[in-house]
């Protein structure tokens, strides 16, 4: 098949579970893997008992094999203001707007030209100037960043 730059073939990388969906963001790690975050909602937080997560997936991997399953980097929990949000959600007319959600995951060398655009470089994370953020929708909207651990004195260097 002859393919031009107008046409192309979608094919299914993951089929979504009670345990890994919602996805909604997504961002390249580096070269072969990908981390999307979930918004699973208030429905299916209660369904599965879990708020949502980011996952991180592997491109070479193959994912129709049930034994290949993302890794769950991140576990987002509730903040003071998501946990209130969530109790006076029981009262007539309260809107709630849902526990914490990771909205964004955000890689950057820092480099506000054109080559630090997304896509412009391959990521690097914890190397080479590289920083990893993500974000929070409801409770306090923090903004976070993602620090590579420090070595102890009895671990093994790389």
């Amino acid at each position: 098949m002859h393919l031009s730059g107008d046409s192309g073939v979608l094919s299914l990388f993951y089929r979504s579970d009670a345990a890994h969906s919602g996805f909604d963001n997504v961002s390249f790690w580096d070269a072969n893997r990908l981390v999307f975050v979930e918004d699973a909602g208030d429905t299916l937080h209660t369904q599965r008992n879990a708020l949502d997560s980011a996952f991180l997936f592997d491109l070479r991997a193959d994912y129709s094999n049930s034994a290949n399953q993302p890794i769950r980097i991140l576990a987002e929990g509730r903040d003071a203001s998501a946990t209130l949000d969530s109790q006076f959600g029981a009262f007539a007319g309260f809107q709630n707007d849902g526990d914490n959600e990771i909205t964004g995951w955000h890689q950057s060398d820092g480099d506000p030209g054109v080559g630090g655009l997304l896509g412009a470089k391959i990521p690097t994370p914890f190397r080479d100037g590289w920083r990893l953020f993500f974000t929070q929708q409801h409770g306090d909207n923090n903004t976070w960043e993602i620090l590579k651990a420090e070595k102890s004195d009895n671990e093994d260097e790389d």
